[in-house]
């Protein structure tokens, strides 16, 4: 073998090896906690002996936060070049990878290959972590892809004709099968301070699983969040928008139908029925 010869080889071999480093032996970090979040909410590994790959999927809606925000970060993390795409059979939009080094190294945080709808749980880095920027962004991470937000209206009629007619007030709910991962969210959120609630969600229809639900309530803890967690997910993000400049966000509405109405394309009390309430 020629000196160049073994020279290429040891460079081929020097640069595999350093693929493999930096990823397998970092410390917990803003970004990673993040990848970890996004993980816990639309990830799936697979590792059955005949294939081996890394799906983060989400609704077609998320498109954008997909393509603007999540395969950016996956790509700079990890310095790879990934193509989004539709999966029709299950209508959602995201990505696949099957480069070993990142399925093993994700799996080494805890996450299962095959199903882990029941079993998810928080990484115990993060849980340990005192960093508030590697709560922060797990919490987003998990939030952006599998909690929702929400606005509700008062039934009462004790309240104004607005508050009975238009859903103002403001929940950020995390809905899932896995106790592990809300008790993990708990804890975090204890960590932070906010002041949360967290109910088992019995299904009284047979086809569906129990859920544990947390969430925070509030304008308080909604304005907090946003100025220290926030959303990424654009289809999320604009309801707060359309909220913060209405005072309201209907319920149902399409990321479309926000856009709109945030575009001043569309007159949000025109998706209710009756005259607008003023009260």
């Amino acid at each position: 073998m020629t000196a160049e010869i073994r020279s290429q080889s040891a460079f081929k071999i020097q640069k595999q090896a350093s693929m493999r480093r930096p990823a397998l032996q970092q410390k917990m970090t803003p970004e990673l906690a993040e990848i970890c979040g996004i993980h816990a909410g639309d990830g799936y590994l697979r590792n059955d002996g005949k294939r081996r790959d890394l799906e983060i999927s989400g609704g077609v809606e998320e498109k954008e936060y997909y393509n603007n925000h999540v395969v950016p970060l996956f790509e700079n993390y990890f310095q790879i070049s990934l193509k989004p795409r539709h999966f029709p059979t299950k209508k959602t939009y995201g990505f696949v990878t099957h480069k070993r080094e990142i399925i093993e190294f994700i799996h080494s945080f805890g996450f299962p290959y095959g199903k882990k709808t029941l079993t998810v749980s928080v990484p115990e880095q993060i849980l340990a972590s005192q960093n508030l920027n590697i709560i922060y962004r797990f919490i987003r991470g998990v939030f952006d892809t599998d909690g929702c937000l929400t606005f509700q209206r008062r039934f009462s009629s004790k309240y104004c004709l607005f508050k009975r007619t238009r859903e103002y007030y403001p929940y950020i709910v995390l809905s899932v099968a896995s106790k592990n991962l809300v008790d993990g969210v708990c804890n975090l959120f204890d960590k932070l301070g906010f002041v949360y609630y967290r109910h088992l969600n019995s299904a009284k229809n047979p086809n569906f699983s129990l859920k544990y639900v947390v969430g925070l309530s509030g304008v308080s803890n909604l304005e907090r969040w946003i100025q220290n967690i926030g959303f990424k997910n654009s289809s999320k993000f604009s309801r707060y928008l359309v909220w913060k400049k209405y005072g309201f966000c209907p319920r149902n509405t399409t990321l479309e139908q926000r856009t709109q109405i945030l575009n001043k394309e569309l007159d949000p009390n025109s998706l209710y029925m009756g005259p607008s309430a003023k009260g």
